[in-house]
């Protein structure tokens, strides 16, 4: 009997500390693999709720600066001329003629300091002629290949989009240089989730340009 109560001990014994082997095995593992997806998805959430936020400002932001007023072609309806919904921030139409003015004594001016036409996307004055950009996020005519640095610094060296020179024209850059840099920010990440639209603006032509030598055009 005593020996039957060894083997008995013996076995049990075994199977006990075999137990407590696996299940700190399962503990260790268990320490090891949970808190990382966990802490990763909680990482994730919170940057997706920031770039939310991003995009409400920033759509918030183009708005009260009123950018679609020059930057959206408009189409003419029986109440007048109203964005066009499709060409959202677009700029100036590529098909679209430049209006005809007396450029010559724009230049020399000898009449208003500024002209522009009815839907507002290109401005001529002594500057020569500026066409509103294309601020969608179209890879090719737009701000699609753009990064967050280039774009606030056109606001921060008050330079054309697109053109290295500086310039006088028409935008308020002077007014926008005075946004702050998460606020520059969060109009550029809006800015990338609106929807592409190609659309290649014409370049801005200095007064120089044969252009405004002659007549009118």
């Amino acid at each position: 009997m005593m020996g039957i109560n060894k083997n008995y001990s013996f076995l049990h014994l075994r199977r006990l500390i075999l137990g407590l082997v696996l299940l700190t095995a399962l503990i260790s593992c268990g320490s090891k693999v949970e808190p990382a997806p966990e802490k990763d998805s909680k990482s994730d959430e919170q940057e997706e709720v920031y770039r939310k936020y991003n995009i409400e400002r920033g759509k918030r932001l183009v708005e009260l600066g009123g950018c679609s007023q020059c930057h959206t072609p408009k189409i003419k309806t029986p109440l007048g001329y109203k964005p066009d919904k499709d060409r959202f921030l677009s700029g100036f139409p590529q098909d679209q003629e430049l209006p005809d003015l007396p450029y010559a004594e724009i230049v020399a001016g000898e009449t208003e300091k500024t002209f522009y036409t009815t839907d507002a996307t290109v401005w001529v004055g002594r500057w020569g002629i500026s066409f509103a950009s294309n601020l969608t996020p179209d890879p090719e005519t737009g701000i699609g290949n753009w990064n967050e640095d280039e774009f606030i610094n056109i606001f921060r060296q008050k330079r054309h989009f697109g053109q290295d020179s500086q310039i006088s024209s028409p935008m308020p850059l002077n007014a926008y240089s005075q946004l702050g840099f998460f606020e520059l920010r969060s109009i550029f990440v809006y800015l990338q989730t609106i929807p592409p639209v190609s659309n290649d603006v014409p370049t801005r032509i200095p007064p120089e340009n044969e252009l405004f030598e002659g007549e009118n055009i």
